[in-house]
């Protein structure tokens, strides 16, 4: 049976030098496994679906177009609609394993000398490992999967949820904000949610986070799916993005 977990400590404001540009190449300038990344926000208390519910009251639906996956992109019908290319090796957009819709797919167990050659042959561009090695890409990078960017309103408060598969502690979920600094987009904010639950099956995070609270020029959003430590195999689905009811 799924477990619903409420994240409760909101994300406090990144430090400045870690304020930029997105990299383009290299995955470690861009996900977690930089140790110097932004804060954390974490899981140290858990309450009931119904206690979830009762805390904030959502309104508009998910802002996060296909975030069940459902749908293909309508000019490559191998990829799901509004996210990223996935490689299809590591990454990969597939039946759901219990057999209800699409899901995506994660398997850091792949060579990083492999996930290389897959990113070549079928063309991404954003991702590169330097000096790859023959070793999971679990123990250094990991694997990433973003969501096209969409719009958000200032001074509102958002709930982040997602389902998920596999080891808690290799899962971890990123709110990435963007806005105008020096008349150039930058991301000016981010916020991380861990994995939790424990056992086999689907388990259900849900946060709560205000992105413009610290960083009132934060205009839209992305959301990175997040596998790595240990090697194994991940599944994400029923990712949603809703505003609170309530503003700051």
């Amino acid at each position: 049976m799924a477990s619903m977990m409420l994240s409760v400590l909101a994300p406090m404001l990144i430090a400045s030098a870690l304020i930029g540009a997105e990299p383009s190449a290299v995955p470690p300038s861009d996900h977690p496994g930089d140790k110097a990344a932004a804060e954390v926000a974490k899981s140290t208390a858990s309450k009931s679906g119904a206690d979830a519910t009762e805390a904030a009251k959502t309104v508009g639906g998910n802002l996060l177009a296909n975030g069940d996956f459902s749908a293909a992109d309508a000019k490559d019908a191998t990829r799901p609609a509004h996210w990223d290319q996935p490689d299809g090796l590591g990454v990969q957009w597939l039946a759901a394993p219990d057999g209800t819709g699409k899901a995506i797919r994660v398997d850091t167990a792949i060579s990083e000398q492999a996930m290389v050659a897959q990113w070549k042959k079928v063309g991404i561009t954003m991702w590169d490992i330097p000096k790859a090695s023959g070793g999971a890409v679990a123990e250094t990078y990991g694997l990433s999967l973003y969501s096209e960017s969409f719009p958000i309103e200032a001074k509102a408060s958002y709930r982040l949820s997602y389902d998920f598969q596999g080891n808690a502690g290799g899962v971890k979920v990123w709110v990435r904000g963007y806005g105008l600094m020096k008349n150039e987009k930058r991301r000016l904010y981010e916020a991380v949610i861990n994995g939790l639950g424990s056992g086999a099956g689907w388990h259900t995070v849900v946060h709560d986070f205000h992105p413009t609270e610290h960083t009132p020029a934060v205009t839209e959003m992305k959301v990175m799916l997040f596998a790595y430590y240990p090697a194994a195999v991940y599944w994400f689905r029923n990712v949603k993005i809703e505003k609170l009811a309530d503003k700051l």
